[in-house]
């Protein structure tokens, strides 16, 4: 195996066997095919033996399967969740049914059984580009300090006066010395950030629930949602969510 080959670290939580192996296989076809080593592909029988075992930041591509014993995939996900926000998730499943279901962890994709080579392949290609593309950042002024900011740390912008605060997913707060156009300008050329209020720019990808009138953030924190105009707000809150779920993802993760 030569050695400039990219590594993908794979698990596979699945309590039925036959569906384990046959993903696995498919996988190790799909590696071959596109040049990756998967040395560090595992399967694992249920959620709570995948959880023993864990280690954030251990693993690229988590393949959950929705429906198992005690522990659910989505249950899972929430526990993985908690401790890795960078990990792609992929649920395996029978139906479509739970798709809104899973939307709180922030899934990358889902994989329909009885899965087809073709489907599998394009969703690991997919994977893969997300894995190998460098994260977007941006660059603010805060006080007499340059800092740059990975377009996914950031939760929230919010106008302050004459600066800006941005909110962190790591619980920061930056104010930035911007004008809120000026950022949000910027901002807004990744289809991940919406205008949610006037002087407002929320980060779809940290949303952890929509409310009638607000967006509540992974953080707990929430933003309203504008009176004028909000239904198209959440129009486009909604395409967006469901383009992630069809694998159509906009700008980038």
């Amino acid at each position: 195996m030569a050695d400039d080959k990219r590594e993908v670290h794979i698990a596979i939580v699945d309590d039925l066997k036959s569906d384990r192996d046959r993903l696995a296989g498919d996988i190790e076809s799909w590696a071959l095919r596109a040049g990756v080593s998967l040395s560090g592909m595992r399967q694992f029988v249920s959620g709570e033996s995948f959880l023993a075992k864990y280690s954030p930041g251990e693993w690229d591509i988590i393949f959950l399967d929705i429906v198992m014993d005690e522990l659910t995939g989505i249950q899972t996900a929430e526990r993985i969740r908690s401790l890795d926000m960078d990990v792609l998730l992929i649920f395996v499943t029978s139906s479509q049914e739970y798709a809104f279901d899973a939307f709180p962890v922030h899934p990358f994709d889902y994989l329909i059984k009885p899965h087809t080579r073709e489907r599998l392949f394009g969703l690991l290609d997919e994977a893969l580009r997300v894995l190998v593309r460098e994260e977007p950042a941006v660059t603010v002024r805060s006080a007499r300090t340059e800092v740059s900011l990975e377009l996914r740390s950031i939760t929230a912008v919010s106008s302050q006066g004459h600066n800006v605060e941005i909110a962190c997913a790591d619980g920061r707060k930056i104010m930035a010395n911007a004008t809120f156009a000026d950022l949000a300008e910027k901002l807004q050329k990744d289809q991940r950030f919406l205008l949610c209020n006037r002087g407002v720019l929320i980060n779809m990808d940290q949303v952890s629930t929509l409310m009638d009138d607000a967006f509540v953030m992974k953080d707990g924190s929430q933003y309203a949602l504008r009176v004028r105009g909000r239904a198209q707000v959440v129009s486009d809150f909604s395409r967006y969510q469901l383009s992630r779920i069809r694998g159509q993802r906009g700008g980038n993760r």
